[in-house]
């Protein structure tokens, strides 16, 4: 241990914007002061680099392995060799497995010691993309005495749980899930782990969320439901059966505004059912924002019409702006939407979303409910950090 702090090793594949990148930047602020972190980012680079403190120490990975934590395009900036070689693993990955291209371009990198922990902080995806290695890194090139590795998905049904992804897993000291539901479908899948599996809650940056909720909220018209999602417009976040739910509602004379956050794959599919619908008045597409906060503030409700989640960082940041949540039954939606109090867990399918947001239309008093129990509710960290301090303790789960 340096000056009687736990030296720590963090590593992650890129600090671009996500999910997984936010959470990790709000837990070293939060620990900050209480450890000596060192962070190995595969591709130092994205907008959350300036959030990380300067008392951190941060190593970037040679060339080759920044391709784990770089886009096709993004390597186009490393010159033609590079660019090509990404191809090729980016090939290979799709025809095979990333399993090859992963352990090679892992052990181009010179080992690291010295670490009381280790910690991967990013799970690997399926088999057919190129993304992840940091599990294969803290084991394979980092000498600490405990490893631990971060479970940010719903394991069981995500599209990584493999017989290799599972024999991975098995190497590591302590598992860490971001939520209860998380941990849940990791035992589910690799149920000889369990006694080696916990919960660390996501670190939120609560303050900051109010602060920038309050630079020019935007102001919704009067006289309808104004409801708000921030998320990527790709498949799996249900965007398209919520425009046939919207869509039978306006049908039915409900006054109604679905106001849309986010870009991603699905965005032309998304902008011609809304015009083929006739529904350009009652679905606004904003892009994505760097303040997506001003756009949640003012809305009556958060809406995440997904058909799986893990453990969104969305809904913590909807609640403490004091917006009640409506969202399908992904695996840990009723552990962090209190039923009554915090919104509504629906059914997850087109018929559920449809009662649900009809019974906010019909009841206005239900949503009022939700938004006086959040106006009083105190948000921190603390659960969070103590779970983490638990976690690098010597002790057991």
């Amino acid at each position: 241990m340096a000056n009687g702090k736990k030296k720590v090793l963090i590593v992650n594949n890129n600090l671009a914007t996500g999910g997984v990148q936010r959470s990790l930047v709000n837990l070293i602020n939060q620990v900050k002061g209480q450890y000596d972190l060192t962070l190995f980012v595969f591709d130092y680079s994205g907008d959350y680099v300036k959030l990380i403190p300067s008392q951190v120490k941060v190593i970037e990975a040679s060339p080759l392995l920044k391709l784990l934590g770089m886009s096709q395009a993004q390597t186009k900036k490393l010159g033609f060799r590079f660019y090509a070689t990404r191809a090729a693993f980016a090939l290979y990955t799709k025809i095979f497995s990333n399993h090859l291209p992963i352990s090679m371009l892992v052990s181009t990198e010179k080992k690291l010691s010295g670490f009381d922990v280790a910690i991967s902080f990013l799970h690997n995806a399926d088999e057919k993309s190129l993304y992840g290695g940091c599990n294969e890194f803290v084991l394979n090139r980092v000498n600490a005495s405990q490893k631990i590795t971060f479970n940010h998905c719903d394991f069981s049904n995500y599209g990584g749980n493999t017989p290799r992804n599972r024999a991975v897993y098995k190497q590591f000291d302590k598992i860490a899930a971001v939520s209860e539901g998380c941990r849940q479908s990791f035992i589910k899948a690799v149920p000889e782990l369990e006694e080696r599996t916990c919960c660390v809650n996501n670190c939120h940056n609560y303050a900051e969320y109010i602060n920038k909720a309050n630079v020019k909220p935007v102001e919704y018209p009067k006289g309808g439901l104004n409801i708000v999602t921030v998320a990527r417009l790709s498949p799996e976040k249900g965007i398209l059966r919520g425009l046939d739910v919207i869509k039978r509602l306006v049908k039915e004379n409900y006054r109604i505004r679905w106001n849309i956050v986010g870009d991603g794959s699905q965005k032309s599919e998304v902008e011609k059912e809304i015009l083929i619908n006739h529904l350009s008045e009652h679905v606004i597409l904003y892009g994505n924002q760097d303040n997506p906060y001003q756009y949640i503030k003012n809305a009556d409700l958060f809406f995440l019409p997904s058909f799986h989640e893990a453990a969104p960082m969305v809904f913590d940041e909807a609640k403490c702006l004091g917006v009640p949540i409506i969202t399908t039954n992904t695996t840990s939606a009723k552990e962090m939407v209190i039923e009554g109090l915090e919104g509504i867990v629906c059914g997850n399918n087109e018929e559920g979303i449809y009662r649900a947001i009809k019974r906010v239309l019909d009841e206005p008093l239900v949503i009022e409910k939700c938004r006086d129990y959040l106006r009083t509710q105190n948000h921190t960290n603390q659960t969070a950090i103590e779970q983490f301090r638990k976690l690098l303790s010597e002790e057991g789960l």
